[in-house]
């Protein structure tokens, strides 16, 4: 996924982004492309399920460095590769139409998946 279209596609989305990740765009922009170079995302997608895979990738990482974990730490990386299949095999069965709530949904979807991630790969192991 690491090259040059996704960069810039992440600089067009800029200007869609709700603000609470707007805000953290300076932080995104430097950690993004590293995420990109370790995680595939499918070429040729529709643009709105484009969109919400992106903006699910987003959240997450954001939720991430609230909390203070790493973003890219191995065990995390694998996840983003779930993410963007669940993302995907949802939009193939709901077939959202840009009116519709599907990026805040896949914002909702990728803070979902950050906590759990954080919980599985962390705080499950204090409690057990």
């Amino acid at each position: 996924m690491g090259d040059k279209e996704n960069e810039v596609y992440l600089m067009e989305l800029q200007g869609q982004l709700p603000s609470h990740l707007y805000v953290h765009l300076p932080k995104l922009v430097s950690l993004f492309p590293q995420i990109e170079a370790l995680v595939t995302i499918p070429k040729g997608l529709p643009e709105l399920l484009r969109k919400g895979i992106y903006f699910a990738l987003l959240q997450s990482v954001v939720r991430l460095l609230e909390r203070n974990t790493d973003p890219l730490l191995p065990e995390i990386l694998p996840e983003y590769g779930e993410l963007i299949r669940s993302v995907s095999e949802t939009y193939s069965v709901l077939s959202p139409d840009a009116s519709s709530n599907w990026l805040e949904e896949c914002i909702q979807y990728g803070d979902k998946s950050a906590y759990h991630w954080e919980w599985k790969h962390f705080d499950s192991r204090e409690l057990f």
